[in-house]
């Protein structure tokens, strides 16, 4: 009778989970392609460069010149006072460096989570529209058929995301239309001046 019992309830277990997993519908795609290829990180590229390139020339030229002093202390033997000239300029380099860097990295995290953002936005749209009840990373699973794999569908979609966001920040910066100026007011008759109307005070004086 125990056995019996046990051979029921495990088949009552395995009927339920092949009814459940019956109802998965599993999509898996690349992040990190992508991540890497969608719109938002080539303009996020293109800002940063723009942002900072000035910055990070002037950086590289002073990493050269300073470099370049190290191969003409080597070649002849410096005094003290150079030394200690260029320890303070290696020091200087070091602490602009080390500054841009930090305001480099906040920038690249910022970007890092605004696309986050919109590749899970993107995995919930593909979801509803296609009834997906789980989107998964690649680097997260085993093994999966090709037939799972919807990269190029998520990268359009998040292309499709991150244009919508774009229409959406413009249009809410966009500046409203002014109103238009008041018409001046007609010129009176004005006996004592001759017929002739005085001039009006321009506005804003």
């Amino acid at each position: 009778m125990r056995k019996m019992f046990c051979l029921a309830a495990c088949l009552f277990l395995s009927a339920g989970l092949n009814a459940a997993a019956a109802d998965i519908n599993i999509a898996v795609f690349n992040l990190q392609k992508t991540a890497a290829e969608c719109d938002a990180l080539t303009e996020a590229r293109a800002a940063l460069d723009g942002k900072f390139g000035e910055q990070k020339n002037a950086l590289e030229k002073e990493r050269t010149r300073l470099e370049k002093k190290v191969a003409d202390f080597q070649a002849k033997k410096p005094t003290a006072k150079q030394q200690e000239d260029f320890a303070r300029e290696q020091r200087e380099y070091g602490e602009k460096a080390q500054a841009f860097m930090r305001l480099l990295q906040a920038d690249e995290q910022r970007i890092r989570q605004d696309i986050d953002i919109v590749i899970s936005q993107a995995a919930k749209n593909l979801a509803a529209a296609k009834g997906y009840t789980l989107v998964m990373d690649i680097a997260d699973i085993v093994y999966y058929t090709p037939d799972m794999d919807i990269t190029a569908d998520m990268l359009a979609e998040s292309n499709a995301v991150f244009k919508k966001i774009k229409e959406e920040v413009l249009k809410n910066t966009a500046p409203q239309n002014a109103a238009p100026a008041p018409a001046p007011a007609a010129p009176q008759n004005d006996g004592a001046t001759g017929g002739k109307a005085p001039q009006q005070q321009r506005q804003g004086r």
